[in-house]
């Protein structure tokens, strides 16, 4: 054999003169393809139906999900076997807060109302009180007026726009905020009222 009397280390200088050739040969090399995350427009799972969602001020989504066939249920709100949940997660799918604990609790904590000005609204509460409201959109409000009562957040949940005028800056989702039949009880914003009220005045005496 020819190659036995190759002086030491010139195969595999032969070798890597092969592999240098080659790569000229193709050409500069490529950098991988850089495949960016998904960006979402609410954070609920795929099979649910997205009552609505929003970008906040720190570009985190807040989304009301609920029940598949939430929105098309026939009956009364009292009635619906579904659920609904409150959640707050990144654009990217990290959920960080969701509320209720257990979203079949929902009609515990959930409410709307159609007010004399024909604009449907609804609140969300925690043990503490009411800690979000939305209404709908309309052409004085594009965006909707959803705004935080910071003093009743859910335990653990911290929000960047405490004190600015609304909580979203831009509405991603809508199309089922009517049709959501949450419990209708109107009765206990207008007693929610009356006992901040009677706090204040409380609060003000000496």
């Amino acid at each position: 054999m020819h190659f036995l009397n190759r002086p030491a280390g010139t195969l595999p200088a032969l070798a890597a003169l092969t592999l240098s050739l080659s790569a000229c040969a193709a050409g500069p090399s490529q950098p991988p393809p850089q495949h960016s995350a998904p960006t979402l427009t609410h954070n609920c799972q795929p099979q649910e139906t997205v009552g609505f969602s929003c970008e906040l001020h720190d570009h985190r989504l807040l989304s009301m999900c609920a029940s598949p066939g939430f929105a098309i249920f026939k009956g009364l709100p009292k009635d619906n076997p579904g659920y609904a949940y409150l959640v707050v997660g990144t654009s990217e799918g990290r959920v960080q807060y969701s509320y209720p604990p257990n979203p079949y609790d929902y009609k515990q904590h959930f409410f709307t109302d159609v007010p004399s000005n024909g604009i449907p609204y609804m609140f969300v509460t925690s043990e503490k009180g009411e800690f979000f409201f939305l209404a709908e959109r309309d052409d004085t409000d594009p965006l909707g007026a959803g705004q935080w009562t910071p003093e009743n957040l859910p335990e653990g949940w911290s929000v960047s726009e405490k004190n600015k005028p609304r909580a979203c800056v831009r509405v991603l989702e809508f199309d089922n905020f009517h049709a959501m039949g949450v419990t209708h009880a109107s009765v206990w914003r207008l007693k929610e009222w009356e006992r901040r009220k009677a706090e204040k005045v409380k609060a003000s005496q000496p």
